[in-house]
């Protein structure tokens, strides 16, 4: 099974910054936050939700896989060193990666369903993200996280460059 947990900037008239677990039965706990973000605020969002989640989804000792972009904050030297404390099996992946992401196509489904509408505050987008995200059904996790290796050998043969049809 896989975790796939990602900041999200949704840009609209009104903004809010999230954060989305999807594993390949379900979506999870959307954590929704404000400011920027550094190594140690990273870790603080993930522990918010991840560790209470993981222990739902997961038996004791079921082997699962973080998958995250890794930008800076994901990589920082304090991130990295939780990860290790916690024994966390990380799976490596390029850099703002759209292709290998499940977490991404995810989001261009629930973008779908906020394109044309116009919330007027924060927390009524917040409301709209959370409800759409409560009606996503587990067969579409799951092909979601199974067309990953689709998505892996397409951006291998266009070596490491983005695939159009992931």
């Amino acid at each position: 099974m896989l975790v796939d947990f990602q900041r999200r900037k949704i840009n609209c008239l009104v903004c809010v910054q999230v954060v989305q677990v999807l594993v390949s039965s379900r979506v999870g706990p959307l954590v929704v936050y404000q400011g920027r973000v550094n190594g140690a605020r990273y870790i603080d969002i993930i522990n918010q939700s991840l560790p209470v989640f993981t222990k739902k989804m997961f038996r004791r000792n079921e082997k699962w896989s973080f998958m995250q972009d890794n930008t800076p904050r994901h990589k920082s030297k304090f991130s990295m060193a939780r990860f290790e404390m916690k024994e966390m099996k990380i799976l490596e992946c390029p850099t703002t990666s759209p292709d290998l992401n499940s977490i991404e196509k995810l989001w261009d489904i629930i973008d779908k369903k906020l394109n044309g509408v116009k919330p007027t505050n924060a927390q009524y987008l917040e409301q709209l993200i959370h409800n759409i995200c409560s009606e996503i059904d587990p067969t579409t996790c799951q092909q979601l996280v199974e067309s990953m290796l689709r998505r892996l050998h397409a951006c291998i043969s266009v070596k490491g460059g983005t695939s159009a049809k992931s």
